[in-house]
């Protein structure tokens, strides 16, 4: 690009990227897996109390969880579909864009941290929905995974009479600690497929 030149929207988009992905890294490297948690559950509580004021209602909040993460996906350029039928919202990642961008990234020099995305992502996403008193489930794949929503229903679908969710310590329970602790039943990070869930109080299984 010539200097001087406007950025198209396409570039600009791009520069954005760019920067949240690396200073992302640039956390991840500085925190280390064993001080990870702590910054996950920090943008986890920022995350669900800008969702509370954003969509008080809890049912349109269990829908927001997931498909916040389908538009970054989308940034990304991955290959997802969603669908919700009675009592759940459902998101299906076939290929998630942001391991192609993190080996680009990586080819350019950013220094990684995490072997895989999914270690903060699915951690994130379950302290998300554990701050709101909300359940999710998520099967990790190899670049892909599939998530689901429960929608709340009667009483627990309104703000006013909802539980209030526990907050849990900074890195320590929720839905397991990225690259160190267990999501449900697959050690996030380590490869292949695995299930986790988690709703208000839980701590994965």
């Amino acid at each position: 690009m010539e200097p001087g030149t406007p950025m198209t929207d396409a570039e600009k988009a791009q520069f954005v990227l760019g920067v949240y992905f690396r200073t992302q890294a640039a956390i991840e490297r500085y925190m280390g897996r064993e001080g990870l948690p702590e910054w996950t559950e920090h943008v986890a509580a920022i995350n669900a109390s800008a969702a509370a004021i954003r969509v008080p209602d809890k049912t349109d909040q269990a829908r927001d969880v997931l498909s916040g993460l389908s538009r970054m996906l989308d940034v990304y350029g991955s290959e997802k579909t969603e669908w919700e039928e009675p009592g759940a919202y459902h998101l299906d990642v076939q290929r998630c864009g942001i391991y192609d961008y993190r080996e680009q990234a990586r080819d350019q020099g950013v220094e990684l941290t995490l072997e895989r995305p999914c270690e903060f992502c699915v951690d994130l996403h379950y302290r998300t929905a554990t701050r709101l008193g909300l359940t999710v489930h998520n099967e990790l794949g190899e670049r892909s995974c599939r998530w689901t929503s429960y929608l709340p229903t009667g009483d627990a679908a309104d703000p006013a009479t909802a539980p209030a969710s526990p907050a849990g310590p900074a890195g320590g329970t929720g839905a397991g600690e990225a690259g160190a602790g267990e999501v449900g039943t697959d050690r996030a990070g380590t490869g292949g497929t695995g299930t986790g869930r988690t709703g208000a109080g839980e701590a994965g299984r």
